[in-house]
């Protein structure tokens, strides 16, 4: 009985490399879609300059007055405890992990150094103030993380 060779060119290897490499093609165009579709990656409007005045906020930091202070959020209350009774406070309440939704409000001052005021916020998560106090010539900074919900 004849034996039956059969014929192999290479085909089915050379079908399978090239498939391969257009599996990767396809998961890569995939990934970079993602990547340029859903985040821009900048985070500050102006980065380069922000970088070279960093050692500006350094130096500030270290020459703001160093004061006793507490800072909560409670039943929707945010509340800075000041041993000051005169400051115009400003508080910068930013998202991090969502842009867009950044504002800004005025703690009115309630007594005895507390100022609060009751943010309305847009979402529930993790959120943080930048407090920055403003008195007879004087700043004075700070952050606070907190969760809303």
């Amino acid at each position: 009985m004849p034996e039956i060779i059969e014929k192999n060119d290479g085909r089915f290897i050379l079908l399978c490399f090239v498939a391969f490499f257009a599996l990767i093609i396809i998961v890569n165009s995939i990934f970079i879609y993602h990547a340029l579709s859903t985040h821009s990656g900048v985070v500050t409007k102006k980065p380069y300059e922000t970088g070279l005045a960093f050692n500006d906020i350094l130096q500030k930091a270290k020459t703001q007055p160093n004061i006793k202070h507490k800072v909560s959020y409670i039943d929707g209350v945010l509340r800075w405890n000041l041993p000051i009774t005169n400051a115009s406070v400003i508080v910068s309440i930013m998202r991090r992990v969502q842009d867009g939704q950044d504002f800004d409000i005025t703690l009115q001052h309630v007594g005895n150094g507390v100022y609060e005021a009751k943010p309305i916020m847009p979402l529930s998560g993790t959120w943080t103030a930048k407090l920055k106090a403003t008195w007879d010539n004087q700043q004075f900074q700070t952050s606070h993380d907190f969760i809303a919900k």
